[in-house]
């Protein structure tokens, strides 16, 4: 029974497709569509010489060596996209 409860809380702690593409939308400092984002063309990151601020990246860029990718920019990074909430 253990099981499914901490399988159901991860699930609710998984973001939809479209929660992390409003995410991405809202933490952009550049306001660059969350679907440019979410395909790979611009990257979303933290970085402790910039605490508290979100860094937008174009791919080709170089990144900060302590980069880390914010929970939005993760869940397409990371195969999530289309698991919960896809919109095709």
């Amino acid at each position: 029974m253990l099981h499914a409860w901490v399988f159901l809380l991860e699930e609710d702690l998984t973001m939809s497709d479209d929660e992390a593409l409003k995410q991405l939308a809202q933490e952009c400092p550049r306001k660059i569509m969350g679907l440019l984002h979410a395909k790979g063309h611009y990257v979303h990151c933290t970085s402790d010489r910039f605490p508290g601020k979100v860094l937008c990246f174009h791919k080709d860029s170089e990144f900060p060596a302590d980069a880390e990718l914010t929970e939005a920019q993760l869940h397409f990074e990371s195969g999530e996209a289309g698991t919960r909430g896809a919109t095709g």
